[in-house]
């Protein structure tokens, strides 16, 4: 015996499942278009640092204070009063230039593990040689540098070279904690 199944039935059912299909649709659409735009927002900005000639003279700045480490003091040249010295100026370009991606990131407007694969080396190291300019800066503004630290901070923990899982559970930890804090300050 076949039932007669109503034919208002099948048309809502078959209205409703196109619906669904095409909001599918639209959704993966909508997600690969984000993507695609984060991956060539990525690609611009790498674009325009390898084509500022004032970031890469900043860049050989800020390595020739790296390389006198031990001679110079970090959180000295954080201070106002120092704000004219050609270190502390290559530093804040340098530092101020990846706080601006970093905030780009974090807000999803870049590709992360693009740019990760690119400049992971270099923004971690950036973030451990200045931590103490770093620090300096955000005793006078607790918000300076901040995205720019979240980033260092994700970055050294995603790194392979952090062996040890104690010590990952804790960054991982202080990363989560950070992660609440920081969106109450941006705004």
């Amino acid at each position: 015996m076949i039932h007669r199944v109503d034919e208002k039935l099948i048309s809502a059912t078959a209205i409703l499942l196109s619906a669904t299909l095409a909001l599918s649709a639209a959704l993966l659409n909508l997600a690969y278009s984000r993507q695609t735009a984060r991956e060539a927002n990525s690609l611009e900005f790498q674009k325009r640092l390898q084509d500022n000639d004032e970031y890469i003279k900043h860049v050989r700045k800020v390595g020739e204070a790296i390389a006198k480490r031990n001679e110079l003091d970090f959180a000295e040249l954080a201070q106002p009063e120092q704000r004219n010295n050609e270190y502390t100026i290559a530093i804040r370009y340098v530092l101020n230039t990846w706080e601006q991606a970093s905030n780009a990131i974090r807000h999803d407007l870049y590709d992360e593990l693009y740019l990760y694969e690119a400049y992971k080396s270099m923004v971690v190291d950036f973030g451990l040689y200045f931590r103490e300019f770093i620090s300096s800066s955000q005793k006078r503004q607790i918000t300076f540098y901040e995205n720019f630290s979240w980033l260092v901070l994700k970055w050294v923990i995603r790194k392979d070279s952090i062996k040890e899982k104690k010590r990952k559970k804790e960054l991982k930890l202080i990363f989560k904690k950070l992660n609440r804090l920081a969106p109450k300050k941006i705004h």
